[in-house]
Protein backbone atom coordinates (compact mmCIF):
# COMPACT_ATOMS: atom_id res chain seq x y z
CA UNK A 1 0.00 0.00 0.00
CA UNK A 2 1.61 3.02 -1.11
CA UNK A 3 2.10 5.88 1.44
CA UNK A 4 0.70 9.45 0.91
CA UNK A 5 2.65 12.31 0.97
CA UNK A 6 0.99 14.52 3.97
CA UNK A 7 0.19 18.32 3.51
CA UNK A 8 2.28 20.56 4.18
CA UNK A 9 1.42 23.51 6.77
CA UNK A 10 -0.53 26.16 5.22
CA UNK A 11 0.81 29.60 5.53
CA UNK A 12 -2.50 31.41 5.12
CA UNK A 13 -4.61 32.01 7.99
CA UNK A 14 -7.19 29.42 9.21
CA UNK A 15 -10.04 31.80 9.37
CA UNK A 16 -12.44 33.38 7.04
CA UNK A 17 -12.35 37.12 6.30
CA UNK A 18 -15.01 39.02 7.93
CA UNK A 19 -15.07 42.63 6.84
CA UNK A 20 -16.03 45.29 9.33
CA UNK A 21 -19.99 46.35 9.06
CA UNK A 22 -20.72 49.31 7.69
CA UNK A 23 -22.77 51.98 9.23
CA UNK A 24 -25.70 53.31 7.25
CA UNK A 25 -25.22 56.80 6.98
CA UNK A 26 -26.67 59.54 9.89
CA UNK A 27 -29.14 61.73 8.26
CA UNK A 28 -28.48 65.22 8.21
CA UNK A 29 -30.57 67.28 10.98
CA UNK A 30 -30.91 69.87 8.79
CA UNK A 31 -32.29 68.36 5.88
CA UNK A 32 -36.04 66.17 6.18
CA UNK A 33 -36.11 62.61 5.45
CA UNK A 34 -39.17 62.72 3.63
CA UNK A 35 -40.44 64.57 0.54
CA UNK A 36 -42.19 67.76 1.04
CA UNK A 37 -45.08 67.02 -1.45
CA UNK A 38 -47.22 63.40 -0.76
CA UNK A 39 -45.62 61.51 -3.14
CA UNK A 40 -44.33 62.24 -6.90
CA UNK A 41 -46.69 61.62 -9.25
CA UNK A 42 -46.02 58.81 -11.80
CA UNK A 43 -45.62 59.25 -15.51
CA UNK A 44 -48.81 58.33 -17.47
CA UNK A 45 -48.41 55.31 -19.35
CA UNK A 46 -48.74 55.92 -23.29
CA UNK A 47 -51.15 53.60 -24.92
CA UNK A 48 -49.65 50.99 -27.04
CA UNK A 49 -49.89 51.06 -30.93
CA UNK A 50 -50.73 47.97 -32.59
CA UNK A 51 -47.93 46.32 -34.77
CA UNK A 52 -48.49 46.93 -38.40
CA UNK A 53 -48.89 44.51 -40.15
CA UNK A 54 -51.69 41.84 -40.71
CA UNK A 55 -53.01 40.81 -37.19
CA UNK A 56 -52.50 37.08 -35.83
CA UNK A 57 -54.70 34.62 -37.44
CA UNK A 58 -58.07 34.18 -34.80
CA UNK A 59 -59.33 30.98 -34.43
CA UNK A 60 -62.66 29.87 -36.01
CA UNK A 61 -65.32 27.86 -34.41
CA UNK A 62 -67.12 25.24 -36.27
CA UNK A 63 -70.61 25.77 -36.64
CA UNK A 64 -72.45 23.22 -34.28
CA UNK A 65 -75.10 20.85 -36.24
CA UNK A 66 -78.15 20.43 -34.10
Amino acid sequence: MPEYATASASPLPKFAHRPEPIEPPTPDPDEPDTFPNPSPTPDPIDPVAPPIGDPPPQPTQTPQAS
